[in-house]
């Protein structure tokens, strides 16, 4: 086995201009966990893995570097589908779907697919140079516990491998998890569309569940007493009347447990929303981020900020006028007079019709669908 630590940019591309690689069988690591995997066309070796996991044909994961290869591929997501890959990937969640393209036929099951994006920054970028997505499967035999002990797994498992893509070790986790891997189904016995739960790793499926049936925009200021409660009430608002598939929330950064500002109370209870004299600001947690679709922020330092907390949430956080084609920040209006809240409230409306009137086009692109 051929060890390639921590490599490079330039030492990827030297190594498969050396060799492709278009038969090796590949130690690598997800971000989660270490898999065994080849490329997608390298029908003989995924037959090799599965004698040596000492299985028949079964399904293997597909790891694509970005949502933008389903376009590259040619493969076409359910819509709601979609919604769900913006907020989870890259991350530990597979979603496996009807795909009919011969190339993908020796990995799937019942004609679906199982994709991810994985978390490993490294991997990622590997897998653009392999210019094809790489099947990957956990490192064991069939119905035993996967390996993740680097050191056992190379004393047990090492002949099974051709060449190792070892991480820096400190990205490596100490604590393993399997990815949550969901089956999307087109009809229900009700006659909608629905996701199943096939395996539930690190990623909660109630959370999943929740996302796909109203998936969740949530807005942030500093102290979540001004800017953001007006955005996330106008927004709720425009929902209801609109009757979209969308909810909202709103938190801050800074700590929770204070009622809104007198000026944006004001503001909203004049346009008939009397549920702002009932919000207690938040400020924002782990949580919060996995659970939101998009995570709009009043200002580029909020966003910077949250961006370098939860990098594995970048793509899905930008500002509010950032999604709605628009340049630097909606001031804070804290210890201004209401005239200036006017305007401030004016301007996060028109920036809300202009979301809504996106979503409902289907233009929203996030970072990672660039």
């Amino acid at each position: 086995m051929i060890k390639v630590k921590n490599p490079s940019e330039k030492k990827l591309k030297k190594l498969l201009t050396k060799d492709p690689l278009n038969q090796s069988s590949i130690l690598h690591y997800t971000g989660s966990m270490w898999g065994i995997g080849a490329r997608l066309s390298a029908f003989a070796t995924i037959e090799r893995i599965n004698r040596l996991k000492q299985r028949s044909k079964a399904g293997m994961i597909a790891l694509i570097p970005d949502i933008s290869w389903f376009s590259r591929l040619n493969i076409a997501v359910p819509e709601r589908l979609y919604s769900l890959m913006q907020q989870y990937f890259p991350g530990n969640l597979s979603f496996a779907f009807d795909v009919k393209d011969p190339r993908f036929d020796h990995i799937a099951v019942n004609g679906k697919v199982a994709f991810r994006v994985p978390s490993d920054p490294m991997l990622r970028h590997f897998i653009e140079l392999l210019d094809e997505p790489m099947i990957s499967t956990s490192v064991n035999f069939s119905n035993l516990p996967a390996e993740n002990n680097l050191e056992r797994l190379e004393k047990v498992f090492g002949s099974w491998f051709d060449i190792a893509l070892l991480p820096h070790p400190k990205t490596i986790q100490e604590n393993f998890s399997a990815s949550t891997l969901l089956e999307y189904i087109a009809k229900n016995e009700a006659g909608l569309e629905d996701i199943k739960c096939l395996r539930e790793g690190s990623v909660p499926f109630y959370e999943v569940k929740n996302s796909f049936s109203l998936p969740l925009v949530m807005f942030v200021c500093t102290a979540n007493i001004c800017r953001s409660p007006i955005a996330e009430k106008l927004f709720a608002r425009m929902i209801k009347e609109q009757n979209m598939r969308l909810t909202t929330d709103s938190c801050g950064l800074l700590e929770g447990g204070h009622m809104i500002s007198m000026s944006s109370m004001q503001l909203l209870v004049e346009q008939g929303i009397l549920e702002a004299q009932e919000h207690v600001s938040k400020k924002i947690s782990p949580q919060m981020v996995a659970a939101s679709w998009l995570i709009l922020t009043m200002e580029e330092r909020q966003r910077d900020f949250i961006r370098q907390a939860h990098p594995e949430a970048a793509h899905k956080v930008l500002t509010l006028n950032e999604i709605t084609g628009f340049e630097g920040d909606i001031t804070d209006p804290y210890g201004s007079e209401l005239d200036f809240y006017r305007e401030t409230y004016s301007i996060i409306e028109e920036r809300l019709k202009i979301l809504m009137q996106r979503i409902k086009n289907k233009d929203i692109k996030l970072n990672k669908d660039k």
